[in-house]
């Protein structure tokens, strides 16, 4: 609280509810989602598979699938009366977490697929409760922290429950689910009570409306090109950010802390405060193109921690920890400026009256699309090295291609001479 009020940022108490309902919200979707993931399953094959990797391509193929749905229903929604959907879609992704337990071996993988089709809506929900506000880099940024501390947390709370509890491998991820569930439930209480934006918001932020196909493509039309240069560095920040995400339990064992649990959980958490700060600073930039181009610019900054931060590492100069922590903000700064402040400043620059789910799903669709071909190449090509010296490789591809995307996205951003007047605007529907 006293870091936003020193940097000068007015939080309401609407703002506040807001914050802590998105986090919470989300993290209860995390436990149904990541849960599994704190389980190693190393003795098992699956058709000649590592049995870890089907249920992961299972669940990501499931999770890209709805992203591709959510193109039309999400940019389509009436946004601020998602409660039901939400509760029937976590709810639904807890059933086959449950439904899993009792489903022979070779069949759990479409438990995970299902499970993946329930919850890949739920982030542009929960969006369409904070977009379009003054204050939107802030409270996206409360939820976006969930995509570090949060998955930090449920990993850890499975580890736990399994070492010390005794819960099973199978059962473990719907016990870690069902212990947030009522947390979750309580978040979608508090977003219902919140209030929608004012008068001012909308001068700030324009106004933010469903889209239609037609709407859709008139986007397109007009800013296809600035729009699929992001898209591609987003997809890139994606590919490197889901692998991290996926086998971070796998990098610790390979690193040679597989009996601290915990350290999964201590080294997201000065990631999430620097970039919560970082992204809360974006409020206070009033000129939509100005903070617009310096989140991009932050976006290659991040480029160079992730890369810097892989050959340190490489070359022994920084220490395994030092570097989960100096990669970790390399990916998630950029990925979650991208959720806090890239989008919602685009349409804010363009004067467009669209929401930014269509932006996101557009974008998420491709990224996971592009993070299952990820960990297929992986496994299709019989890579011979580990987990974590794939992922060192991946750094550096990424790392490299966000730089180069990112200067050409900036250059053409500053060939916009009047992005208020230049651009049309959405007509309204």
């Amino acid at each position: 609280m006293k870091i936003i009020a020193n940097l000068g940022i007015r939080v309401t108490k609407n703002d506040w509810l807001l914050m802590i309902a998105a986090f919470v919200t989300y993290t209860g979707m995390y436990a149904v989602r990541k849960s599994f993931l704190a389980a190693q399953f190393d003795e098992a094959l699956l058709f000649g598979y590592d049995y870890k990797t089907v249920l992961v391509l299972s669940q990501v193929f499931g999770y890209m699938l709805s992203k591709f749905i959510g193109i039309k229903l999400v940019s389509e929604s009436k946004g601020r009366s998602s409660e039901r959907m939400l509760v029937g879609l976590v709810a639904s992704g807890l059933s086959f977490l449950l439904l899993m337990v009792f489903l022979p071996y070779s069949f759990r993988p479409v438990a995970m697929f299902l499970n993946g089709l329930c919850l890949g809506m739920v982030f542009g929900l929960v969006l369409s409760y904070l977009e379009g506000r003054r204050n939107t880099e802030l409270l996206v940024a409360a939820l976006s922290t969930t995509f570090i501390f949060s998955t930090g947390l449920i990993k850890s709370t499975g580890v736990w429950l399994m070492q010390t509890i005794g819960v099973s491998e199978v059962w473990m991820p719907f016990v870690t689910g069902l212990v947030f569930f009522p947390f979750f439930l309580g978040a979608v209480l508090l977003l219902k009570r919140s209030h929608s934006p004012d008068e001012e918001d909308v001068r700030l932020r324009t106004e933010r409306l469903p889209m239609n196909r037609q709407q859709r493509k008139d986007f397109l039309k007009k800013h296809g090109l600035l729009f699929f240069g992001l898209v591609f560095i987003y997809i890139l920040i994606t590919a490197s950010r889901d692998f991290r995400d996926n086998f971070t339990v796998e990098f610790w064992s390979e690193l040679g802390y597989a009996d601290q649990p915990s350290l999964i959980t201590l080294t997201e958490i000065p990631i999430a405060i620097m970039v919560l700060v970082i992204s809360a600073m974006a409020v206070l930039l009033h000129g939509n193109r100005k903070a617009f181009v310096a989140s991009l610019v932050t976006v290659v900054l991040g480029a160079v921690l992730l890369c810097g931060s892989t050959i340190l590492l490489d070359k022994g100069l920084i220490s395994p920890i030092t570097w989960m922590v100096i990669s970790g903000l390399g990916i998630y700064l950029p990925y979650i400026l991208f959720h806090c402040v890239v989008f919602e400043r685009l349409l804010a620059m363009l004067k467009y009256k669209g929401t930014i789910g269509f932006l996101f799903y557009v974008a998420d669709a491709l990224g996971y699309l592009v993070s299952v071909g990820v960990l297929l190449g992986k496994e299709l090509l019989d890579y011979k090295g580990g987990w974590l010296s794939f992922f060192l490789k991946l750094n550096t591809y990424v790392g490299v291609g966000m730089m180069v995307v990112a200067a050409i996205v900036i250059w053409r951003t500053y060939t916009i001479k009047d992005s208020a007047n230049a651009m049309a605007t959405l007509p309204v529907k």
